[in-house]
């Protein structure tokens, strides 16, 4: 919570956030898991799985684009696969959606933001230091389970998981 509430510019004339004082109440609180699961010597190295039910409207996407920046921003070769139910949620929601956070951010020029991923501007990091927009498919989980990133954070996100297949789940 404190990332979110340092790195984007709340309250900010001029800003897409100017008239928001920090993440919403649901949304803190699930920083607060992320960060007691963390802070806790039986669970910090043990996955976290997060699931929001909801409708539409209440700041899931803008979530998931404040993780993913604190997950690169905090993280050196810090991997993240973002996938959601399909292609088009992806490339037309999801993902603009985490550059236009990614850009919002005092971090914003650590990174290099595609149609189709997020990724370190250290020299030699690029390959390692970065997220990726990846359409899921019961015919390619190797894109999920191929996640390697021994010592070092990864994150994996399911936008609108409802309708992602049980297979994809399973390997990653």
């Amino acid at each position: 919570l404190g990332y979110a509430l340092y790195a984007f510019p709340w309250g900010e004339e001029g800003t897409e956030l100017a008239h928001a004082t920090g993440p919403r109440q649901w949304q803190a609180d699930a920083f607060r898991e992320i960060h007691d699961h963390l802070q806790n010597p039986e669970t910090r190295y043990q996955p976290l799985m997060l699931a929001r039910a909801s409708g539409h409207g209440i700041g899931k996407s803008a979530f998931i684009s404040m993780l993913i920046n604190w997950g690169m921003s905090t993280c050196e070769d810090c991997k993240v696969v973002v996938t959601a139910n399909t292609d088009n949620q992806l490339r037309t929601k999801t993902w603009p959606e985490i550059i236009k956070w990614s850009n919002l951010a005092i971090t914003k020029d650590w990174f290099t933001c595609t149609a189709t991923a997020m990724y370190s501007n250290d020299p030699g990091h690029d390959k390692r230091w970065r997220a990726d927009a990846i359409p899921w498919s019961e015919h390619n989980t190797e894109a999920f389970a191929g996640l390697h990133n021994e010592r070092k954070r990864i994150i994996v996100v399911f936008d609108e998981a409802s309708n992602i297949a049980d297979l994809v789940w399973e390997v990653a």
